[in-house]
């Protein structure tokens, strides 16, 4: 562990941790709602639906490493990351409303052009808040146990985003009639909480540490190489990936598994998504607790091992669900997916500390923009796929019951909620075999870099030259 000890306020900590209510709920309106609101509300082909996901990708893969690396230049009073922050801050509450509002009489290519515009106006606004936010949270402090310490706060307020929008959305949608103009409501109140949050970040980041871009340029050959050769980035970045993709399918299929399989709806979803919620708010203290304990890797492991078997159960749900079978699912789901999310945002922070003392620059922006294209592609990839699946599967758009929905539809369902995500699990465990970044080796990393840089530095003026040196 490092020996500074660094404490931060938490005032400052909450102050930053809030922004996640916002940034999670914009991904928990794409993933849980936007193939389901388009397929059954707009009567969009849920092929059709995943092309224009796809589509969207590409807009992505350009714009966040772009941003990533515009933030880490920026010089502003307001620091590297504020103004960005700010920017996003503006167009986030837009685009919420914006994709669940396609103006009526709309179809054909008029129609999906609407929802692919709405579409890159919502990743635009996401990415533009998103990846300076946390490069501004991973650079707060340079202590081991103080960063994680920060991403416990936006683990927190993470789950205190499912609260708000994966119990919230569902149930006031449920509550209004669940029909196009229930989802109509339901974006306005998201894209208030949306702007709020993403508001006291800006507002309450002032006395967050200001860094600077590193007066040393590498040249472009080395600075790819350098970025390219951080294998434990690379290790976290694919891991992350492959978790997000699983999630992401379970997202994208819910509220098709509850309204087709289970056949309970949005109510259902509300439910779940209250309990894996709340649950996970609880255990973030917990898992905070573990993590100054226990080295990350184990932990990172086990939990994905719980998340796994969480994920299996739920081929085990039918019409005859009860709601503590239910409820049982979101205690386990949100108390391993609370450590999850966790421990892989401490890991990714340790990574940028690794590529700092390797190579003297500061490149959070950068490597925060890697991570939220592989979190974003993975939220929309989702989506995507199950899409062009649920479509090959001959699944029905449009209002029809449960019994109307061929067999070959249900099963879809089933493995998109289920069998995906574990895989996904299993996957993430044979990546981190490879990983071997701890605190004992960046605390020897840190000692070397300060030995350097002692070394490197000019002696001071009036100080006796040893015998035989040079003038």
């Amino acid at each position: 562990m490092s020996t500074n000890h660094e404490r931060l306020p938490a005032s400052l900590k909450i102050g930053w941790g809030i922004g996640s209510i916002g940034t999670t709920s914009m991904l928990y309106l794409i993933n849980l709602f936007l193939v389901f609101f388009l397929v059954r509300h707009v009567g969009l082909d849920a092929a059709v639906a995943g092309m224009l996901l796809a589509i969207t990708r590409l807009y992505d893969a350009i714009i966040d490493p772009a941003i990533g690396a515009l933030s880490d230049r920026t010089e502003s009073r307001w620091g590297r990351r504020r103004p960005w922050m700010l920017a996003g801050t503006i167009v986030c509450p837009v685009a919420c409303v914006a994709i669940f509002n396609s103006p009526e009489g709309l179809s054909g290519p008029v129609l999906n052009a609407y929802v692919l515009g709405a579409l890159l106006l919502y990743l635009t606004g996401y990415s533009l808040f998103t990846i300076p936010y946390t490069a501004l949270g991973a650079e707060m402090s340079d202590d081991y146990t103080e960063r994680a310490s920060v991403m416990a706060y936006r683990t927190f307020f993470v789950y205190c985003a499912g609260i708000v929008t994966a119990f919230g959305a569902p149930a006031l949608v449920a509550a209004l009639g669940k029909d196009r103009a229930a989802y109509s409501t339901m974006s306005f109140a998201a894209a208030a909480v949306v702007g709020v949050t993403m508001l006291c970040v800006v507002l309450f980041t002032g006395k967050a540490r200001v860094t600077v871009r590193s007066k040393v340029r590498l040249p472009a050959g080395a600075w790819w190489r350098t970025t390219l050769e951080n294998v434990p980035y690379l290790l976290i970045l694919l891991t992350k990936m492959t978790l997000q993709v699983g999630t992401a399918f379970a997202g994208a299929a819910a509220l098709f598994f509850q309204t087709y399989v289970t056949r309970q709806g949005e109510a259902a979803l509300a439910l779940f998504g209250l309990v894996n919620s709340a649950v996970g708010v609880a255990a973030v203290p917990f898992w905070s607790w573990v993590l100054r304990r226990v080295d990350r890797k184990p932990v990172f492991i086990g939990l994905l091992v719980a998340n796994g078997v969480g994920y299996l159960s739920w081929l085990l749900a039918d019409p005859s669900e009860t709601q503590f079978a239910l409820a049982m699912r979101g205690v386990l789901l949100g108390f391993a997916g609370s450590g999850s999310v966790l421990v892989a945002m401490a890991m990714l922070t340790d990574t940028m500390e690794y590529d700092r003392l390797r190579t003297g620059q500061r490149r959070e922006g950068l490597f925060v923009g890697g991570f939220e294209l592989v979190q974003t592609t993975s939220f929309v990839v989702g989506p995507l796929v199950t899409g062009f699946a649920f479509s090959a599967a001959g699944l029905v758009p449009g209002h029809v019951a449960a019994t109307e929905q061929p067999e070959s539809a249900l099963t879809m369902i089933r493995v998109a909620m289920g069998v995906i995500p574990a895989v996904s699990c299993a996957l993430g465990i044979l990546l981190l075999l490879a990983y071997k970044l701890n605190a004992g080796s960046l605390a020897k990393l840190r000692a070397e870099r300060a030995a350097a840089d002692e070394a490197a530095a000019p002696a001071p003026s009036g100080t006796a030259q040893p015998a035989g040196a040079s003038a």
